[in-house]
């Protein structure tokens, strides 16, 4: 029954220590992700902001060039 018992206890302990592992690396993907939206998101700030300035300086030089 002892045996038993002791093979049950390492059997749970290498489930335990593969979930454990298992956690670690979806914490880990979890943060990745964070970390990858982030930086989506400032490349996409960053975008908007190239096209914006892009727009203005088309629309200035069409202004400047109606001037001459």
């Amino acid at each position: 029954m002892l045996t038993i018992q002791s093979q049950l206890l390492t059997e749970l302990s290498a489930m335990m220590t593969v979930l454990l592992s298992a956690t670690k690396m979806l914490t880990i993907q979890s943060q990745l992700l964070t970390e990858l939206s982030a930086m989506m998101t400032v490349l996409l700030s960053t975008t908007k902001m190239l096209t914006i300035q892009s727009h203005f300086t088309d629309n200035f030089s069409g202004l400047l060039l109606s001037f001459l």
